[in-house]
Parts: structure tokens; sequence; C-alpha cells
């Protein structure tokens, strides 16, 4: 489930999540959004159409 955490304090904010799992998995924030609706995108971000546009539909992968 895609989630965000918001500092609305004055102080910078330090966060650590951790989870209890037997394998890695992570995911892309931007695939996320550029896979879900455009419009849904708009009216829940307020992001412009050439800001949608321009979000990568696959995830690059990281090499060392």
């Amino acid at each position: 489930m895609g989630h965000y955490i918001e500092n609305t304090g004055d102080e910078p904010a330090m966060f650590l999540e951790m989870f209890r799992s037997d394998h890695f998995a992570d995911f892309s924030l931007s695939q996320w959004m550029a896979l879900m609706p455009p419009q849904m995108v708009r009216d829940h971000l307020n992001l412009d159409r050439e800001t949608i546009a321009a979000l990568r539909k696959y995830k690059p992968m990281i090499v060392p």
C-alpha cells in the first residue's frame, strides 16, 4: 500500500521504518504514479499534465 510521511513540525524529522520480512522489496514512487490513472494523480496531488507525462512507467535497474 502506498503511503507517505509528512513532517508537520518546525524541527527536522527523522523517520525509521522497519518491516519484519524474509525478503527485501522496493518500489518506485515515480513508476507507481505513472501507472495510476492520470486524472486521479492530478486530482489528488495537484500536478500539471506535463509533470505527470514526464513520469517513467518503468523502474530503472540499479546495478553495482
